[in-house]
């Protein structure tokens, strides 16, 4: 297969340099399509999106000939195939593994044994993560392929007040498809001038998060508001424009643009949206009937100064709502929370976390007995509905393969969960508590996420870079 796929990237790319791009669009789809017949026996995450890297090539072939056409229809099919390339295959939940639940307990205890150290180096946590990532991959089985929808397909069923931003990237360029119901219509932006606002976006962040106060604080948060108001301008502004009516927003991005703080953009004050893993799985999703007598579940880790204040004061607002159960200090073990993740259907964790970029399916967040690894997932029975990662970086992604990103919230959605709301960045404990202990009153009262979440925004007068993931509509 993988010599195949270097033959539809030849006549592609060999179609695109002579101008001819319906010709390389039609040898790199032809490229895609073998890619996805072969990606059918897959459904592991991170074995789906190692098989996606064969198709960096024709993606962004296609992605380039889409764009000079300047067809909105053809772009958005593009955008579509490279966002749904990595999750077109659902997956099929795997039996609780014993010895997988064993492998994972002893890397917690040895990242424990090596804390301040790199534990990626040593030989015995080599071993362990390769027999767990080789356990998954076998695991996990792969169920129905999810269709791709087009964009006359997609508008239709969109609701009249939600549009859809999808934004694009070719390697040297930077477009978006503005949809709505009935309409849709191509954007251009200025990829130099986003590229220099996201230059040191991260450190600026990370800056804000802890300098807070003082001179110095002054300074960074004066260098991110100019930053954040730049990434507003080239990024945002120019669809609001196209679309000023819509008071919903779906976002798809590419990975390059996946570690940018939407929720925190000007723009975005009191507007509810959700950055989707693609059009087509948010469109065409089966959602579940809610639960008449929910469960709720709270979890706060160790050494976050306000977790225990924010998962009570949360918890505090399901009273007489619905069943809550909350885990503090050292009942906030892994196994307790894997449980009450399989019982629950909303699931709210205050704790750090760490984003491992060499692999992000052992990123997590620490408890009371060690870390919750991404692969610790895969060992509940049934994912909750939504989950909400109180947690530094855990809505952080690592980009493969310059279109595919992966990190702890594609957990979640991979194993099912409909809605993630998690920050890709170090959030004050103040503004976390504040927040999201907001966002709950918002949740009990019937609102979607989204809602829920940008309502608190403006309640509360926080601004803070958690946005939603999946469906929070």
């Amino acid at each position: 297969t993988p010599l195949r796929l270097r033959v539809h990237e030849v006549r592609a790319a060999r179609a695109l340099h002579r101008g001819r791009d319906r010709a390389a669009l039609r040898a790199a789809g032809e490229g895609l399509d073998l890619l996805s017949s072969w990606q059918q026996s897959f459904g592991a995450l991170d074995l789906q999106a190692s098989v996606a890297m064969h198709a960096s090539d024709l993606v962004f072939t296609g992605l380039t000939a889409a764009a000079r056409l300047g067809d909105p229809e053809t772009l958005f099919e593009w955008s579509e195939r490279a966002r749904h390339l990595s999750q077109q295959v659902a997956p099929v939940r795997p039996p609780h593994d014993a010895d997988l639940a064993a492998d994972l307990a002893e890397l917690r205890m040895l990242r424990a044994e090596l804390a301040g150290a790199d534990w990626t180096t040593d030989a015995r946590v080599r071993m362990l993560r390769d027999r767990v990532r080789e356990r998954q991959w076998t695991a996990t089985g792969s169920g129905a392929a999810r269709e791709r929808l087009g964009l006359a397909a997609a508008s239709a069923l969109l609701p009249h007040d939600t549009a859809v931003f999808s934004y694009v990237f070719t390697g040297s360029e930077l477009h978006a498809v503005a949809v709505t119901e009935g309409r849709a219509r191509i954007v251009e932006l200025d990829w130099p001038r986003v590229r220099a606002a996201l230059d040191g976006l991260r450190a600026d962040l990370d800056m804000a998060a802890l300098t807070r106060g003082g001179a110095m604080g002054a300074v960074t948060q004066r260098s991110l508001v100019a930053r954040l108001e730049l990434l507003d301008a080239g990024l945002l502004a120019p669809l609001r424009r196209a679309v000023p009516r819509a008071s919903r927003v779906a976002i798809t991005v590419p990975g390059i643009l996946g570690g940018v703080p939407w929720a925190m953009l000007p723009g975005m004050r009191g507007l509810p949206f959700t950055l989707v893993t693609s059009v087509s799985r948010w469109l065409g999703a089966d959602r579940a009937p809610r639960a008449a007598s929910p469960v709720v579940g709270f979890a706060a880790g160790p050494r976050v100064r306000r977790a225990g204040e924010e998962v009570q004061r949360a918890a505090s607002a399901w009273t007489d709502r619905a069943s809550t159960r909350v885990y503090e200090g050292a009942e906030a073990t892994v196994g307790a929370v894997t449980a009450l993740a399989g019982d629950a259907e909303l699931l709210h964790i205050a704790a750090h976390g760490r984003h491992a970029v060499d692999n992000p399916l052992f990123s997590g967040f620490e408890l009371s007995d060690g870390t919750l690894f991404g692969y610790d997932v895969d060992l509940i029975p049934r994912a909750p509905r939504t989950v909400i990662l109180s947690a530094c970086e855990l809505g952080r992604s690592s980009v493969r393969w310059g279109e595919e990103a992966l990190g702890m919230t594609r957990v979640w959605l991979h194993a099912g969960t409909e809605c993630v709301i998690a920050a890709p960045v170090a959030v004050p404990d103040d503004d976390a508590c504040e927040l999201l202990a907001a966002v709950h009153a918002g949740l009990t009262e019937g609102a979607a996420p989204a809602d829920a979440l940008a309502s608190a925004a403006v309640t509360t007068g926080v601004i803070a870079p958690f946005q939603c993931h999946g469906d929070g509509f």
